[in-house]
Formats: structure tokens, C-alpha cells, sequence
């Protein structure tokens, strides 16, 4: 799904639940400029998926068309065949990942990462009767915390059969910089971590 219909789907459903939304609300539910809200609302109505229709003085409410319900429809539709794609994508990778650790004898993981993520490998981990002995989330994107400050100050011991599984978007190389601050080097400790890059999980990595 490309950014623009991203943002038409956003708008549809923006819409539908609050039809009385004023533009400076819309601009702020899609995280846009007004002036750039104002523009796209107009291509919208242009092209018949939305009518709008005044019933105050700069008041006015916002319905779909049955052609803009179909676009709705299409649109979400390709996101949910995407998705499903991108955590199959991941299972399978995530699968190859797991049974390669249980070769070496890694019985037990401790998670590190996006939520999202860690329910997808939580799954696996299920699959491979393996142990999640601990989860790390990190918040989502609209917290305010800085890079790196969601870690906590101790991280688990590791036995031998354990391992670090790191998931995450971004922040991955402070997290490896946190695990050496407190101990676990590249000589002493296996840390696996798992890059993500577009919704895939491609490779591992051991430190």
C-alpha cells in the first residue's frame, strides 16, 4: 500500500467515525499540515468518494459515497492481504531462526522489542516448544521517551541455554550497546538478534 492510499484509507475511517470532523481536526488525525489536509480533502471530494454537506456556518459533515465505500473496501482489502503476507513472511523466517538456536541447544528466550513483533515470534516460540522466560517492549511511537531510555537499567542473566532475541525496527544498535555496557560481550554471550526491514525478518545475527 503506497502513502497516498494509506492516507485515503486513514481519511475514509477519520470520516466515518466522526462525519462533523473540521479539517484542522483531519489534518491532525492523519498527521499532516492543515494546508496539505485541506488539499487532499478536496481531491477526495473531487473524485466522489466523499460529499460534504453544510449545515452551519463553517460547519459541515462528511458521508462516503457508495463509490468511496467501494475505494474503502479495495483499499482495505490490499492492506489486510499485505499484512498477512509480511507476518508470514516473518513466521516462516522467524521458524528457520528458532530451530537453528534449538541445534545449539537454546532452550529458553528473552525478548526484546516492538510489540508487534514479539507476538509474532511469541507464536514461534510456542511452535518450537520454546520458553519466552522475558519480555522487553518497546513503547510505541507516540510516547515521548528518547532513543534507548525504554530499556531498563538490568537485563536478565543468561544460562547457557539462553538467548537474547532482539525485534525491532530501529534502536537495535543501542540495545547491543547496552548488553556489552553491562557485561555481555561478543566473546562471553550469544545475543541473536533479528533485523527488520519493511515488515520482514531476514537475517540473525549472533554477538
Amino acid at each position: 500500500m503506497t502513502p497516498e492510499e494509506q492516507r485515503t484509507l486513514d481519511l475514509f475511517e477519520a470520516v466515518e467515525s466522526r462525519p462533523d470532523i473540521n479539517q484542522r481536526q483531519l489534518a491532525e488525525e492523519l498527521g499532516i499540515s492543515l494546508g496539505l489536509a485541506n488539499a487532499y480533502l478536496k481531491t477526495i471530494l473531487n473524485k466522489g468518494w466523499i460529499r460534504a454537506r453544510k449545515v452551519k456556518a463553517r460547519r459541515w459533515l462528511y458521508f462516503l459515497t457508495p463509490q468511496g465505500s467501494l475505494e474503502k473496501s479495495r483499499l482495505t482489502l490490499n492492506y489486510l492481504q499485505r499484512t498477512l503476507k509480511s507476518f508470514r513472511e516473518i513466521r516462516n523466517q522467524a521458524d528457520r531462526l528458532l530451530a537453528d538456536l534449538i541445534d545449539r541447544g537454546v532452550h529458553g528466550i528473552h525478548l526484546i522489542g516492538e510489540e508487534d513483533f514479539i507476538d509474532i515470534i511469541g507464536l514461534c516460540l510456542e511452535h518450537h516448544h520454546m520458553r519466552c522466560l522475558s519480555k522487553i517492549i518497546k513503547p510505541g511511537i507516540d510516547t515521548e521517551e528518547n532513543s534507548g531510555e525504554w530499556l531498563p537499567d538490568q537485563f536478565p542473566e543468561l544460562k547457557t541455554s539462553e538467548r537474547f532475541l532482539i525485534a525491532l525496527l530501529s534502536e537495535q544498535e543501542e540495545v547491543l550497546q547496552k548488553l556489552s555496557s553491562i557485561g555481555y560481550q561478543d566473546q562471553k554471550h550469544w545475543v541473536c538478534t533479528v533485523s527488520y526491514t519493511h515488515l520482514t525478518l531476514p537475517t540473525n545475527r549472533e554477538v
